[in-house]
């Protein structure tokens, strides 16, 4: 019996369909920018802004492009947690990034909140910065927390839908790596803070403590990335990595360092990039890296764009007459 006719009448609507949905996730998808940068406005001029000095309509300027990083960078997270949601699927995703991830935006939210919450280390800060308050606003705070929450969501999500392939010798080197170096830091961290504690900061201040816990918050920024590129590369494929992640992550960067740098302008004090290097690192190495990531989708594997699976999990389809 031959299938061809029953092929070529069935196969035609389903490819229709399915280009359809394309659009319409491409779309969806367009409307993110738009959505994250009009929402960012309303809220900077709503939401009465943090007293930098300078006059109010350079704070609500302020307030507006750090409302539109925190939600363009907030927002990145969402997509990547849709679309495993959708397949069911975290193919694609590396498993190294995410726990890295996980790691970073932990000390980075601790960074901030200290910052921005702690009378007393804000007082520490600025007897060693001649005054100035520290650059932390409350968009900073809200973002590290909010994506140290949806980073262990989308953890949670690999644990649920876990359906990598076997490792082979590499990836099992590299996980290995990966975990030994997050113990080593979470214990070492653990330990800093508890001589801190016990030895009244004759030792070292909780300032100089969060301090380096935003140092490391940026070598692993610098590290977290790899793993994502070098599986794309691996893979010959983004499949399963959403680049709406990357858009909205570029935005995000760019914003934050436009923040930083009108706030040093509205008090004339530059030393607010000095004291808050870690803002304006992660911005720049993020958008760094988003800009590999952009080729890697729309110049390198192109011909991969929206397949189902990536190259080397595809089978052939077989149909016996």
């Amino acid at each position: 019996m031959s299938v061809a006719p029953l092929l070529s009448s069935n196969m035609v609507p389903e490819a229709s369909s399915a280009g359809e949905t394309r659009c319409r996730r491409w779309s969806c998808g367009d409307c993110w920018i738009p959505a994250v940068l009009g929402l960012g406005i309303l809220v900077g001029l709503l939401v009465p802004p943090d007293n930098i000095g300078g006059k109010v309509g350079w704070q609500y300027c302020s307030a507006i492009l750090g409302w539109c990083y925190f939600f363009a960078w907030s927002a990145s997270f969402y997509p990547q947690v849709v679309l495993n949601q959708r397949r069911h699927s975290v193919i694609g995703l590396s498993v190294d990034y995410t726990l890295l991830n996980f790691l970073g935006f932990g000390f980075y939210f601790i960074y901030n909140a200290l910052l921005y919450f702690n009378p007393y280390v804000q007082e520490e800060y600025r007897s060693q910065h001649d005054g100035s308050n520290s650059a932390v606003r409350s968009n900073d705070v809200m973002f590290s927390g909010h994506a140290f929450v949806l980073t262990g969501v989308t953890l949670l999500q690999i644990a649920i839908y876990y359906d990598y392939p076997k490792l082979d010798r590499s990836d099992r080197t590299l996980r290995i790596i990966v975990v030994i170096c997050m113990a080593i830091i979470l214990v070492g961290a653990g330990v800093l803070a508890l001589i801190i504690a016990i030895q009244s900061e004759r030792i070292c201040t909780w300032l100089t403590y969060i301090m380096v816990l935003s140092q490391v918050k940026v070598v692993i920024t610098v590290c977290k990335y790899c793993p994502q590129v070098w599986l794309n590369f691996r893979r010959k494929s983004t499949e399963g990595w959403n680049i709406y992640n990357v858009i909205l992550d570029f935005t995000g960067g760019l914003l934050s360092n436009l923040q930083l740098l009108l706030d040093a302008r509205i008090e004339n004090n530059w030393s607010l990039i000095t004291g808050d290097p870690v803002k304006l690192l992660l911005g720049n190495i993020s958008m760094v890296f988003d800009i590999i990531f952009a080729v890697q989708h729309y110049c390198l594997y192109r011909s991969h764009v929206g397949s189902a699976v990536a190259p080397q999990y595809e089978q052939p389809l077989r149909i016996d007459a």
